[in-house]
């Protein structure tokens, strides 16, 4: 029995489309899975099956924000590509380019030594929404702005590495 726990402290996403946001990753989670219950009428009482389908939640990537907002600038030109708000050349290109509309994100999480342990595949990944930047001078301390990016995609699949 592994008596180790889960450490939220060392992982790594790697999202093709986005190199750039690796390197800043400061939160990710796991998404919530959620499945709705069938009811089943009957004349005395509602009884309830299986549900049918399983519901994803959004995954939330949140990372800090780089000088030349190269982080962020990559999550916007994405959604701003595909959402085409200008003009229709934007989803062209994005379409067109070597990623696609979607990307896969894969989230690796090591073991106490360090060492791969679990893959949590995301596929058909696209962002839905990105969050503001905080700027403040009223802060005491150096604190980096960061930001989120929240990403729908069709399911999940979480292998554990041997």
């Amino acid at each position: 029995m592994n008596m180790n726990y889960l450490s939220p402290l060392e992982f790594q996403v790697t999202i093709k489309r986005m190199p750039n946001i690796e390197f800043y990753v400061q939160k990710a989670s796991i998404p919530s899975i959620s499945t709705n219950p069938v009811e089943k009428q009957t004349p005395l009482n509602r009884l309830y099956e299986t549900g049918d389908r399983l519901e994803y939640g959004q995954f939330d990537l949140s990372f800090t924000v780089d000088e030349k907002l190269s982080s962020y600038l990559e999550v916007l030109n994405w959604m701003v590509g595909y959402s085409s708000p200008q003009h229709t050349d934007q989803y062209k290109v994005l379409r067109d380019s070597e990623y696609g509309l979607k990307s896969d994100i894969s989230l690796l999480i090591v073991n106490s030594n360090k060492n791969p342990n679990i893959n949590v595949s995301f596929y058909d990944c696209f962002p839905t929404s990105l969050s503001e930047i905080q700027l403040d001078t009223t802060v005491t301390g150096l604190t980096y702005p960061e930001a989120t990016a929240s990403f729908t995609y069709d399911y999940f699949k979480i292998d554990i590495v041997t």
